[in-house]
Protein backbone atom coordinates (compact mmCIF):
# COMPACT_ATOMS: atom_id res chain seq x y z
CA UNK A 1 0.00 0.00 0.00
CA UNK A 2 1.07 3.54 -0.74
CA UNK A 3 1.86 5.92 1.77
CA UNK A 4 -0.13 9.31 1.10
CA UNK A 5 2.09 12.54 1.68
CA UNK A 6 0.46 14.66 4.34
CA UNK A 7 -1.15 17.74 2.41
CA UNK A 8 -4.10 18.27 3.72
CA UNK A 9 -6.14 17.32 0.73
CA UNK A 10 -3.92 13.81 0.84
CA UNK A 11 -4.72 13.49 4.62
CA UNK A 12 -6.35 10.23 5.51
CA UNK A 13 -9.84 10.14 7.10
CA UNK A 14 -11.48 7.29 7.14
CA UNK A 15 -11.38 3.75 6.20
CA UNK A 16 -12.21 3.52 1.79
CA UNK A 17 -12.34 0.98 -0.56
CA UNK A 18 -8.73 0.51 -1.56
CA UNK A 19 -8.74 -0.50 -4.98
CA UNK A 20 -11.49 2.49 -5.52
CA UNK A 21 -8.65 4.66 -3.91
CA UNK A 22 -6.21 3.54 -6.84
CA UNK A 23 -8.68 3.94 -9.42
CA UNK A 24 -9.72 7.17 -8.38
CA UNK A 25 -5.78 8.35 -7.84
CA UNK A 26 -5.11 6.53 -11.49
CA UNK A 27 -2.69 4.39 -9.66
CA UNK A 28 -1.48 6.62 -7.71
CA UNK A 29 -0.51 9.37 -10.00
CA UNK A 30 -2.85 11.36 -8.13
CA UNK A 31 -0.30 11.81 -5.24
CA UNK A 32 2.55 13.31 -7.40
CA UNK A 33 4.31 16.08 -5.54
CA UNK A 34 3.13 19.09 -8.07
CA UNK A 35 0.22 19.79 -9.89
CA UNK A 36 -1.31 15.55 -9.79
CA UNK A 37 -4.27 17.60 -12.25
CA UNK A 38 -1.57 18.21 -15.03
CA UNK A 39 -0.50 15.13 -14.18
CA UNK A 40 -3.48 13.15 -14.89
CA UNK A 41 -4.14 15.22 -17.91
CA UNK A 42 -0.84 14.22 -19.56
CA UNK A 43 -1.69 10.68 -18.64
CA UNK A 44 -5.07 10.89 -21.02
CA UNK A 45 -2.75 12.81 -23.20
CA UNK A 46 -0.90 9.60 -23.62
CA UNK A 47 -3.24 7.47 -23.56
CA UNK A 48 -5.45 9.16 -26.67
CA UNK A 49 -2.22 9.08 -29.02
CA UNK A 50 -3.02 5.48 -30.10
CA UNK A 51 -6.66 6.57 -31.12
CA UNK A 52 -5.56 9.60 -32.90
CA UNK A 53 -3.27 8.06 -35.38
CA UNK A 54 -5.98 5.53 -36.42
CA UNK A 55 -9.18 8.09 -35.48
CA UNK A 56 -10.42 7.56 -38.92
CA UNK A 57 -11.23 3.77 -38.54
CA UNK A 58 -14.33 3.38 -37.38
CA UNK A 59 -13.17 0.52 -34.92
CA UNK A 60 -11.18 2.60 -33.64
CA UNK A 61 -13.84 5.62 -32.91
CA UNK A 62 -16.32 2.85 -31.18
CA UNK A 63 -13.38 1.85 -29.16
CA UNK A 64 -12.81 5.83 -28.21
CA UNK A 65 -16.75 5.74 -27.15
CA UNK A 66 -16.19 2.70 -25.10
CA UNK A 67 -13.35 3.46 -23.09
CA UNK A 68 -15.09 7.55 -22.66
CA UNK A 69 -17.98 5.51 -20.71
CA UNK A 70 -15.92 2.95 -19.36
CA UNK A 71 -13.85 6.29 -17.74
CA UNK A 72 -17.25 7.97 -16.76
CA UNK A 73 -18.78 4.91 -15.17
CA UNK A 74 -15.50 3.68 -13.51
CA UNK A 75 -14.94 7.55 -12.25
CA UNK A 76 -18.30 7.57 -10.88
CA UNK A 77 -18.05 4.26 -8.97
CA UNK A 78 -14.11 5.00 -7.97
CA UNK A 79 -14.64 8.53 -6.65
CA UNK A 80 -17.89 7.84 -4.82
CA UNK A 81 -16.27 4.91 -3.30
CA UNK A 82 -13.25 6.63 -2.26
CA UNK A 83 -14.22 10.05 -0.66
CA UNK A 84 -15.10 8.93 2.61
CA UNK A 85 -11.12 8.27 2.54
CA UNK A 86 -9.97 11.91 2.23
CA UNK A 87 -11.31 15.13 4.71
CA UNK A 88 -12.33 17.40 1.40
CA UNK A 89 -15.11 17.16 -0.47
CA UNK A 90 -12.97 17.46 -3.73
CA UNK A 91 -9.70 15.82 -2.89
CA UNK A 92 -6.41 17.02 -5.03
CA UNK A 93 -5.22 13.33 -5.27
CA UNK A 94 -8.31 11.96 -7.09
CA UNK A 95 -7.16 12.46 -10.63
CA UNK A 96 -9.41 10.36 -13.06
CA UNK A 97 -12.25 12.94 -13.01
CA UNK A 98 -9.23 14.80 -14.91
CA UNK A 99 -8.39 11.62 -17.48
CA UNK A 100 -11.91 12.01 -18.26
CA UNK A 101 -11.86 15.48 -18.90
CA UNK A 102 -9.15 15.34 -21.39
CA UNK A 103 -10.49 12.34 -22.89
CA UNK A 104 -13.60 14.09 -23.45
CA UNK A 105 -11.97 17.15 -25.02
CA UNK A 106 -10.00 15.06 -27.70
CA UNK A 107 -13.86 13.68 -28.60
CA UNK A 108 -13.79 17.31 -30.86
CA UNK A 109 -10.97 14.63 -33.07
CA UNK A 110 -13.39 11.94 -33.45
CA UNK A 111 -16.18 13.76 -33.96
CA UNK A 112 -14.88 15.72 -36.77
CA UNK A 113 -13.29 12.66 -38.40
CA UNK A 114 -16.78 11.28 -38.72
CA UNK A 115 -17.87 14.39 -39.74
CA UNK A 116 -15.28 14.17 -42.32
CA UNK A 117 -16.06 10.94 -43.48
CA UNK A 118 -20.00 11.57 -43.97
CA UNK A 119 -18.96 14.02 -46.19
CA UNK A 120 -16.52 12.08 -48.10
CA UNK A 121 -18.06 8.49 -48.21
CA UNK A 122 -15.57 7.02 -50.29
CA UNK A 123 -12.49 7.87 -47.40
CA UNK A 124 -11.15 11.06 -49.28
CA UNK A 125 -12.20 12.95 -46.16
CA UNK A 126 -9.44 14.62 -44.57
CA UNK A 127 -7.45 13.18 -41.48
CA UNK A 128 -6.81 15.18 -38.27
CA UNK A 129 -3.94 12.90 -37.67
CA UNK A 130 -1.77 14.79 -40.15
CA UNK A 131 -1.44 17.42 -37.78
CA UNK A 132 -2.00 15.37 -34.64
CA UNK A 133 0.53 16.77 -32.08
CA UNK A 134 -0.69 20.33 -32.46
CA UNK A 135 -4.10 19.08 -32.05
CA UNK A 136 -3.27 16.79 -28.99
CA UNK A 137 -1.40 20.30 -27.11
CA UNK A 138 -4.05 22.77 -27.99
CA UNK A 139 -6.34 20.45 -26.48
CA UNK A 140 -4.52 19.75 -23.72
CA UNK A 141 -3.93 23.84 -23.11
CA UNK A 142 -7.58 24.39 -23.70
CA UNK A 143 -8.89 21.94 -20.76
CA UNK A 144 -6.27 22.81 -18.04
CA UNK A 145 -7.27 26.75 -18.81
CA UNK A 146 -10.65 25.65 -18.53
CA UNK A 147 -10.86 23.18 -15.79
CA UNK A 148 -8.13 26.14 -13.61
CA UNK A 149 -10.22 28.97 -14.50
CA UNK A 150 -14.09 26.96 -14.53
CA UNK A 151 -16.44 29.29 -16.28
CA UNK A 152 -20.11 29.62 -15.53
CA UNK A 153 -21.66 26.97 -15.04
CA UNK A 154 -18.63 24.66 -13.88
CA UNK A 155 -17.89 25.93 -10.39
CA UNK A 156 -21.58 26.14 -9.77
CA UNK A 157 -21.25 22.63 -10.79
CA UNK A 158 -18.46 21.51 -7.74
CA UNK A 159 -21.23 22.45 -5.25
CA UNK A 160 -23.13 19.14 -6.12
CA UNK A 161 -22.67 16.60 -3.79
CA UNK A 162 -20.26 13.50 -3.84
CA UNK A 163 -18.75 12.04 -6.69
CA UNK A 164 -20.89 14.23 -9.25
CA UNK A 165 -19.41 16.79 -7.72
CA UNK A 166 -15.42 16.12 -8.34
CA UNK A 167 -16.36 14.77 -11.87
CA UNK A 168 -19.03 17.07 -13.73
CA UNK A 169 -16.97 20.17 -13.25
CA UNK A 170 -14.13 18.09 -15.46
CA UNK A 171 -16.71 17.23 -17.92
CA UNK A 172 -18.05 20.60 -18.49
CA UNK A 173 -14.36 21.67 -18.75
CA UNK A 174 -13.38 19.23 -21.43
CA UNK A 175 -17.22 19.79 -23.30
CA UNK A 176 -15.88 23.25 -23.35
CA UNK A 177 -12.52 22.74 -24.43
CA UNK A 178 -14.00 20.22 -26.84
CA UNK A 179 -15.86 22.59 -28.41
CA UNK A 180 -12.89 25.06 -28.86
CA UNK A 181 -10.90 22.40 -30.18
CA UNK A 182 -13.76 21.66 -32.83
CA UNK A 183 -13.23 25.03 -33.73
CA UNK A 184 -9.50 24.64 -33.73
CA UNK A 185 -9.94 22.06 -36.39
CA UNK A 186 -12.82 22.92 -38.57
CA UNK A 187 -11.30 26.51 -39.07
CA UNK A 188 -7.83 25.05 -40.59
CA UNK A 189 -5.70 26.83 -38.59
CA UNK A 190 -3.16 23.66 -37.37
CA UNK A 191 -3.90 21.90 -40.58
Amino acid sequence: MTTAPTTPDAAPRAAANPLAVRLATAFGLGYAPMAPGTVGSLVAVILFIPFLFRVENVFAQAAYLFVLVALALVGLWSVEQALPHWSSADPQPIVIDEILGQWLTYGSLVLTQVLNSAASPAGGGASVAGAGWKYLLVGFILFRALDVMKPFPIRRSERLPGAAGVLLDDVLAGVYAGLGLLLVVRSGWLA
